[in-house]
């Protein structure tokens, strides 16, 4: 995490919150990429969730829309400003097994601004959205999530998670396991569509 600074500003808020944003001034861009540790607890309730840590990420909204909770997040990438990788959201993932994280699930429902910072979630547990449409199968606690596709970045299709893939050709099986995002921590049938799940991001 970043050194022993306290955070910038609480889970379920944004470093402007609701200030105004100039878009050719952008504050707090030395806080872009800076990882922070919480307890997993509601920070509009108090109420502890587990006893587990979460580690979130500081990341710049780039997208051009607001970025809705509990959506998965894909990071921009441009040749000309490679440094902002891992840095900058560009919009929801799109493709197959994409690789994202959560957005911050305790965001109002309307999101985060254009130009905001927010938090992504790297590790520990956070809930996110499954598919508008029918799940391919029932979902078990424990079973490996993966981003599902969409038509586009802003798709209301998009940023969604379904079960994990492991029959497909080479290529298809790399990116499966690789870009997995995390295990479910509580289960879904097929019928759960546009549902809260909540999984553990990471290393398990």
């Amino acid at each position: 995490m970043a050194r022993n600074e306290n955070p910038p500003f609480s889970r379920g808020e944004t470093f402007y919150n609701g200030a105004t944003i100039d878009s050719n001034d952008l504050g707090g861009t030395h806080l872009e990429g800076k990882e922070w540790v919480f307890e997993d607890v509601n920070p509009h309730t108090g109420v502890a969730r587990t006893n587990k840590y979460v580690t979130v990420r500081v990341m710049r909204n780039s997208s051009g829309i607001a970025l809705l909770p509990k959506r998965i997040g894909a990071c921009e990438i441009d040749a000309t400003t490679p440094d902002e990788w891992g840095r900058r959201v560009a919009g929801y993932t799109t493709t197959t097994a994409a690789h994202g994280k959560p957005i911050d699930e305790y965001l109002p429902a309307a999101g985060v601004p254009a130009n905001d910072l927010f938090y992504i979630v790297m590790d520990g547990p956070a809930v996110v959205l499954t598919s508008l449409s029918d799940l391919s199968a029932d979902v078990a606690a424990g079973d490996w999530l993966v981003a599902i596709t969409a038509a586009t970045s802003q798709a209301t299709t998009a940023g969604r998670v379904a079960l994990q893939d492991l029959t497909g050709a080479t290529a298809n099986l790399a990116v499966q396991i690789m870009n997995r995002i995390g295990r479910a921590l509580s289960a879904k049938t097929t019928q759960n569509t546009n549902a809260d799940l909540l999984l553990e991001v990471g290393h398990w």
